[in-house]
């Protein structure tokens, strides 16, 4: 048990950090208090630094994503995350290797602070259910046995990761009702496609050199991190590779397993729920809501606009792990059961033996099928041409090259273990060995290619240039893949 004395002089330093937070205004001021921040808690025990996590951080967190008032309908633009000054703070602050990040893993670990997440920043499904239903029911890894739609229970890291999947949701919202050109912190310029340059991925067409700068993310704030916690968190090749004395006799126990695994699912669910389920009127098949007797009331509606840019990340990184899968069982031939098919992340405690495609599958359909159908007449079409990359992205995991988030890499100072292009894979075009993911994945090649047909008819005359550029795309590729898979399965 701690002395009182050390007690009484972290919490008042706590309170003094609490302060400085409220009070910081200046690029100056701010980087002090994150200074400050990571030398208390690096000087302190998980103990001590309870108080922290129980009096400011709640604020930080606030500040950093411009909720000053916790209630407010969406975020300031004062907040510390939109002044480019505070780039290189802020990633030191917030880097899933830092002092802040040891720091919530070491209080999480013992269970020290709980908090309570606001209902109205859920996302929409799950606001409409009434406290008679458990939300862990429809969602388990996301949250507690003890989640009703009024009171979620979250530890610091999830606590956290709630918020920050739910700052562009907020941000394109706000953007949306003020200025189509006032989106969520994340690059939105839409390049024009040239036919060069998606050509190339189709041994038909591939004379000359494919080009990818079309497909590299944009590397502001908010992707650098969203990156390093999906690097941090989310293995996309074996689970033993964030396990490195798994082979020796100091392995890591099965807890240890489960603990990955679980942090693994959260990220993902989290950032599915937030970003791609949030206000669909069917979030889940409706076999499961008839067994447990939900209803969600709410109509047809589109996402929540401006994601295009976040989603397409989160998207490339967990293809990822198809194509890593696709490596594997590919060296071999045809796969009776190729993991993309056989892996359900919900139920497999090993993520080493799967992909996260199955746990994507559904609710990026659907997000995809809600812009084509819902999109507003008055919508941005350069924002529909941003989930339009989202769509091709999944469509053509085989386009994944080994530099693809190399300059994420270098400006957060990481080198990608295990990358694609270290294995061998990916970067190349269609090959026969794809043949099993299109057909797993038909729906994406063939319904979608309806539904996005008509919203091209509803949308021509907002932009020609760019409408017609999506629909050759979209019909030439579609056209060739699955006559190459008619082919192939003819043999």
């Amino acid at each position: 048990m701690l002395p009182h004395s050390y007690t009484l002089d972290s919490l008042t330093k706590s309170q003094e950090l609490l302060s400085s937070i409220q009070s910081a205004t200046s690029p100056s001021e701010i980087t002090t208090v994150c200074t400050s921040i990571q030398t208390f808690l690096h000087t302190h025990s998980p103990d001590q630094s309870r108080h922290f996590f129980s009096l400011a951080f709640p604020t930080l967190i606030c500040n950093i994503f411009g909720f000053e008032n916790p209630r407010a309908a969406s975020p300031s633009s004062n907040g510390w995350i939109n002044i480019a000054e505070l780039d290189k703070t802020l990633f030191s602050l917030l880097s899933p290797t830092g002092t802040l990040a040891t720091a919530i893993s070491a209080v999480d670990r013992l269970s020290l602070v709980k908090y309570l997440f606001p209902a109205e920043r859920l996302p929409i499904w799950s606001r409409s259910l009434s406290d008679k239903h458990n939300l862990s029911d429809l969602c388990p890894s996301l949250f507690t046995s003890s989640s009703s739609s009024s009171q979620i229970q979250l530890n610091v890291f999830q606590y956290f990761f709630f918020w920050f999947a739910y700052y562009p949701v907020s941000k394109g919202n706000s953007g949306n009702s003020n200025s189509n050109s006032d989106q969520v912190s994340v690059k939105s310029t839409a390049p024009k496609f040239r036919l060069e340059n998606w050509t190339a991925s189709i041994p038909r067409f591939s004379a000359s050199k494919r080009h990818v700068s079309d497909q590299k993310p944009n590397c502001n704030l908010y992707t650098r991190l969203l990156y390093a916690y999906l690097r941090a968190n989310v293995p996309t090749c074996d689970l033993s590779s964030h396990q490195p004395y798994r082979s020796s006799i100091l392995h890591y126990g099965s807890g240890h397993d489960a603990t990955v695994a679980a942090r693994a699912e959260f990220v993902v669910n989290t950032l599915i729920h937030f970003w791609l389920v949030d206000n669909d009127f069917s979030p889940f098949p409706v076999s499961v809501c008839k067994a447990l007797g939900v209803s969600f009331p709410f109509g047809e509606m589109p996402p929540s606009p401006g994601l295009g840019e976040v989603v397409k990340l989160f998207v490339r990184y967990l293809s990822l792990s198809t194509v890593s899968a696709f490596r594997e069982n590919g060296e071999f031939g045809y796969s009776s059961s190729p993991r993309w098919r056989t892996m359900e992340v919900s139920k497999n405690k090993d993520l080493g033996f799967g992909c996260w495609n199955q746990c994507l599958q559904r609710p990026l359909y659907r997000f995809l099928l809600r812009t084509l159908l819902f999109c507003p007449m008055a919508a941005s079409v350069k924002n529909v041409s941003q989930v339009f990359y989202v769509w091709i992205s999944y469509l053509e995991p085989w386009s994944i090259k080994g530099d693809e988030f190399s300059e994420l890499d270098e400006l957060n100072g990481e080198k990608l273990e295990n990358s694609v292009s270290e294995n061998g894979s990916g970067g190349g075009g269609f090959t026969p060995r794809w043949q099993d993911y299109v057909l797993s994945n038909y729906l994406y090649y063939t319904s979608l290619v309806m539904h996005f047909i008509g919203f091209a008819h509803r949308f021509l005359h907002s932009d020609v240039e760019i409408v017609v550029q999506m629909v050759l795309k979209v019909c030439f590729l579609n056209h060739v893949l699955l006559f190459d898979v008619y082919c192939i399965s003819a043999l």
